[in-house]
Formats: C-alpha cells, sequence, structure tokens
C-alpha cells in the first residue's frame, strides 16, 4: 500500500508550477512532471486525478503563500479601520497579481477556456475566494454606516477593478517586472482614494 504524504505532495507542486511557467497549460503534461519529479504516473494520479486538478492545486498553494494572512484580516473586520483594512489588502493583492506565477497562471487560464471547464474552476477556486471575502467585509461596513448600501457582491467587483486598473495591463506585456512594494503600497493608495470617494459614506 503507498502512503501519501505532504512533503511529496508538496514536492510535486513545486515540479508542475516549473512546468507549467515553462510550457503553460496546454503543453504541459503529467508525463513531463514524472519525468522531473521521478516515480511513475500512478503516483502523482494518487494525489492529483488530474492535470486540471494539478493545476487548480498549484494556484490555490500560490494564493495561499501570498493571500492568506491578508484575507484573515479582512475576515477579522469588526467595524473599524475600514480604510487601513482595504489598502492593506489591496497592496497584497497587487503583489500577487503582479508576480511571475500569477500572471502566468491567467495567462493559461485564458488560453486554455475555451476548450476545457479550467476557467470556471480557476475562478471558483481563487479569485472568488477573495471576492467573497471583499464582499463580506464589504457587508459589514455597510451595515456600520461606512458604506453606502447597495449589493455587496458588486461593491466587491468594483472594488477589485479599481485596485487592479494601474496594472491589469501587465498580462499583455512579455516581460513585466514584477511590482514592488513600494509601487504597490502607492497605487493601493490611489484605488482606495478613488474607492471611497465613490462609496465610503460621508461622516463630516
Amino acid at each position: 500500500m503507498k502512503v501519501r504524504t505532504e512533503a511529496r505532495r508538496e514536492a510535486i507542486l513545486e515540479v508542475a508550477s516549473q512546468v507549467f511557467l515553462e510550457l503553460g497549460f496546454e503543453r504541459a503534461s503529467m508525463s513531463e512532471i514524472v519525468k522531473r519529479i521521478g516515480g511513475s504516473k500512478s503516483t502523482i494520479y494518487g494525489y492529483f486525478p488530474s492535470k486540471e486538478a494539478l493545476f487548480l492545486a498549484v494556484s490555490h498553494a500560490a494564493g495561499e503563500r501570498h493571500m492568506a494572512s491578508s484575507i484573515s484580516e479582512l475576515e477579522s473586520y469588526a467595524g473599524q479601520g475600514l480604510r487601513e483594512t482595504l489598502t492593506g489588502f489591496a497592496q497584497q493583492l497587487l503583489v500577487f497579481l503582479g508576480s511571475r506565477e500569477a500572471i502566468a497562471a491567467h495567462r493559461m487560464v485564458l488560453g486554455a477556456t475555451a476548450d476545457s471547464d479550467i476557467g470556471q474552476m480557476f475562478y471558483e477556486s481563487g479569485p472568488k475566494r477573495g471576492q467573497q471575502a471583499v464582499a463580506e467585509l464589504l457587508q459589514q461596513a455597510m451595515d456600520h454606516r461606512e458604506v453606502r448600501v447597495m449589493d455587496p457582491w458588486l461593491a466587491a467587483q468594483y472594488f477589485g477593478a479599481i485596485v487592479n486598473a494601474e496594472f491589469q495591463h501587465r498580462w499583455f506585456l512579455p516581460d513585466a517586472p514584477a511590482i514592488s512594494q513600494l509601487q504597490a503600497r502607492e497605487a493601493a493608495g490611489r484605488a482606495i482614494d478613488v474607492f471611497a470617494r465613490a462609496f465610503f459614506l460621508d461622516k463630516s
């Protein structure tokens, strides 16, 4: 009986991430990943039943490394420090979205969406979670009369669009450098200023 281990799973994810970055989703194969990590296909399929599942696990792991603490901060919001909470989250979101792995993942998903369900699966396992956390925070902010009352899910979508407005074009550039912490902090501040003017209630 073969025993699964967390270390083996992490090793598979690391190698798979390299293969996806080098070859893209369509050209990457389980055979290539097995060749690089060693062992047999049955081993890797014991952890991940398909290439799609493996790609989603790689993407989810990257998101967790960058965003887990920021999402936890959103979820702990209790009616105070809304601007600071949103600004900190926006900064970390920009650093993540500007990373090489995040840009590559979005490109791979967009390229494969027409012929598979990978786009929907990717959205459900990653971006939707962040949007849901923002929507829940904004609902609380509406309850505390800090934000105009509207559909919180729609407000969260506007939030994401505003935050990424300065950098979304980088997905189309071949060699865009990573976004620095300074760039992310300054852009996050500008984005939250715009969002606040549109959605925050004037308490003066």
